[in-house]
């Protein structure tokens, strides 16, 4: 990589937590996540869910997905706070894990200039909370995407909205 100035990112990286020091020391990000322990092979018989604190302790800059690196549930985007609130459980610090999800993968992918942080010149996308954002029950209040808050309801929502009531013969919440 370093010969042909290639910028790497390590993907999965179950068991990263055992050569941290050594992937600091060169300075590649690594992208895993915090739920999974279970290992999917051989090659991962070492996985354990505090992977990115371990690594993040060591000055791994950590970027957070969903499923570590195995099936479709690791492009379900919505459900990388919840990886971000495990990351914290296993010992993350809470801004590190924040970092993980926003700041951590614009800088790697070289998108920082305009996404990743609050900060004036940037996109400006934001979603308010209306409570830790890393929490199951937590709902998005207010989303805003390049400066515009954006207003149409989640499926989430709809669903809600449409099975809150229910008919008479099976009685009301």
């Amino acid at each position: 990589a370093r010969r042909y100035q290639l910028k790497l990112v390590l993907y999965g990286a179950d068991e990263a937590w055992m050569v941290a020091a050594k992937i600091a020391a060169a300075g590649v990000p690594v992208m895993t996540g915090a739920m999974d322990n279970v290992p999917r092979s051989f090659t991962q018989l070492g996985s354990r869910q505090d992977n990115a604190a371990i690594l993040r302790k060591a000055s791994v800059e950590v970027i957070l997905i969903g499923n570590a690196g195995g099936g479709e549930e690791g492009f379900n985007v919505r459900n990388v706070r919840y990886e971000a609130g495990n990351a914290v459980g296993y010992g993350m610090a809470w801004d590190d894990a924040l970092a993980a999800i926003t700041l951590a993968p614009a800088t790697a992918f070289g998108v920082a200039d305009r996404v990743g942080a609050l900060r004036a010149g940037l996109e400006g996308n934001v979603v308010v909370w209306d409570g830790d954002p890393f929490e199951f029950a937590t709902r998005a209040e207010h989303v805003y995407v390049r400066g515009v808050e954006y207003t149409a309801p989640s499926r989430q929502d709809m669903l809600t909205e449409r099975y809150l009531t229910l008919p008479p013969a099976y009685g009301s919440p």
